[in-house]
């Protein structure tokens, strides 16, 4: 499914936008996700009008904070090359991820419409799909994964989560990690 071209917008537009996004990551992190937005188009330096023109609701806001992160998640995979071990910096950045948006988990879970992740699915699996198959190539991971099984490490890096403090999401975070790379070594041919 491809995306229309983006219109052109003003500067001012643009930069609303990613103060917005920065503004809601922070207060997400600091707040919760209850956290009032209009706290958030205060951080932002706008109005609420303003935020109101860019996201709909809490929902969508959330949604694009995670959708921004995982482009730049994707962009800072690129920038590693093209060495086969990328696949593994790649997961790790992820579960980073996983563990600092842990909050916005719980609000992408209640998405009413399944269409609205679908930019987010795809840019997670467009962001690690060159890094998995040059892993493959390289015979570091198994060949049976697919970049739809992307999709399915994040959601086992973001598992256990809710309720839990940083430490606790840190220990948890390592010991999946842990046993997705034994998940994802290669397996011996059936003879």
């Amino acid at each position: 499914m491809s995306r229309p071209a983006p219109k052109t917008l003003r500067k001012d537009v643009i930069h609303n936008r990613a103060a917005l996004l920065d503004a809601a990551r922070a207060v997400f992190a600091d707040h919760g996700l209850d956290a009032p937005l209009d706290l958030i188009a205060e951080k932002a330096g706008v109005g609420r009008g303003t935020l109101y023109r860019h996201f709909a609701d809490r929902t969508e806001l959330a949604l694009a904070v995670l959708e921004a992160d995982v482009a730049d998640l994707g962009r800072r995979t690129a920038d590693q090359g093209e060495a086969p071990e990328t696949f593994f910096w790649f997961l790790d950045r992820l579960a980073e991820d996983m563990i600092r948006n842990a909050g916005l988990a719980g609000l992408v879970r209640n998405v009413r419409s399944p269409d609205a992740l679908t930019p987010l699915r795809q840019s997670l699996m467009e962001a690690g799909a060159a890094p998995l198959a040059r892993a493959q190539a390289a015979g570091l991971v198994r060949k049976d994964l697919r970049p739809m099984d992307i999709r399915l490490i994040a959601t086992l890096l973001g598992a256990g989560f809710q309720g839990a403090d940083e430490a606790e999401r840190q220990a948890v975070s390592q010991r999946t990690r842990a046993l997705l790379m034994d998940g994802l070594r290669p397996r011996p041919e059936a003879s």
